[in-house]
């Protein structure tokens, strides 16, 4: 199972650490989405939202009945690390939350604020305080405030929404985006990404699957919609590699020269004669734990000691 470090060295944003059968290290990098690059001089924005549908009420650490115990609060830990990366890609270096899927019907959204990093880090994500965890599931109201709210005044805004069940205004959603879409392809709104992560048994993949084709056939040159399914919302490593396949990937040089890792004793693990990708994988050998990787700007040293025990 991959191990995720707590401890970076900026600009890396996440390390996820596989162990291997003959006591190797299979090691995932990701360095930090940059505005610069997503967007040029322009601004972006973005928006985490997160499903707080009556069925994902244990994940947030609360209780499900009178003889069940309390769980682990995962979806605060996903958040605030989902909540982090946005940072990085937003030139503001805020980000908004929301739980949406609240109210009775699930067809209302609360604003629980809009943090910078270090906010992020500390946001307590308990669920929603002023409506009712829902009892159903209806995006629409959460696409338009990413849209119309948070898009207001952006070159390129980011809407992650993370739901755990199926869709229920899955015709009208699909008809407001496709108005958009056109908008989009046109000219006259700027571009919205909105990246849909499922989680758990109970996700229609198949619906999912519709959101991320529902421009095919419409002659929409424009992709506005992405997903990933997960297991659990305790598989925090998927749901970062979801969220990362969209923001950066192992297409995307984040250096116009090139760049190699090696271990503690200098041994070139990976090297580059070009562009460094901002998303890369190598083996780190048996009794290493840590990682140099070396640019012509700058050295980052990444210890995994925390991950890596004797």
């Amino acid at each position: 199972m991959a191990k995720i470090l707590k401890s970076l060295t900026r600009p890396l944003a996440d390390v996820n650490v596989l162990p291997q059968k003959d006591g190797t290290h299979e090691i995932v990098v990701c360095f930090m989405p940059d505005p610069e690059m997503l967007v040029g001089e322009g601004n972006s924005k973005a928006c985490l939202a997160l499903d707080a549908s009556l069925s994902l009420k244990k994940m947030y650490g609360g209780q499900m009945g009178p003889f069940s115990t309390n769980e682990p609060n995962y979806v605060e830990a996903v958040a605030q690390g989902l909540g982090r990366i946005l940072c990085a890609a937003t030139k503001s270096g805020k980000v908004n939350g929301v739980y949406w899927a609240v109210s009775q019907d699930g067809s209302k959204i609360e604003d629980f604020g809009t943090y910078d990093e270090s906010g992020w880090g500390s946001v307590k994500i308990s669920g929603p305080q002023k409506e009712k965890w829902g009892r159903g599931t209806r995006i629409l109201p959460v696409i338009k405030h990413c849209v119309e709210n948070v898009g207001k005044g952006s070159d390129l805004t980011f809407g992650v929404i993370i739901t755990d069940g199926i869709i229920e205004d899955e015709q009208d959603a699909t008809t407001y985006c496709l108005t958009v879409g056109k908008e989009m392809a046109t000219g006259k709104r700027k571009p919205v990404k909105l990246i849909l992560i499922g989680i758990g048994e109970e996700v229609d993949e198949g619906q999912l699957e519709r959101f991320d084709d529902m421009f095919e056939g419409s002659g929409i040159d424009y992709d506005l919609w992405s997903h990933g399914m997960v297991a659990s919302m305790k598989d925090e490593a998927d749901i970062m590699g979801v969220l990362y396949g969209e923001l950066i990937d192992e297409d995307t040089p984040i250096t116009s020269s090139g760049g190699r890792v090696e271990d503690s004793k200098g041994r070139e693990l990976i090297a580059w004669a070009d562009g460094m990708p901002g998303k890369f994988r190598f083996i780190l050998p048996k009794g290493e734990k840590k990682f140099f990787i070396r640019t012509p700007n700058q050295d980052i040293e990444q210890d995994c000691s925390e991950v890596i025990k004797p």
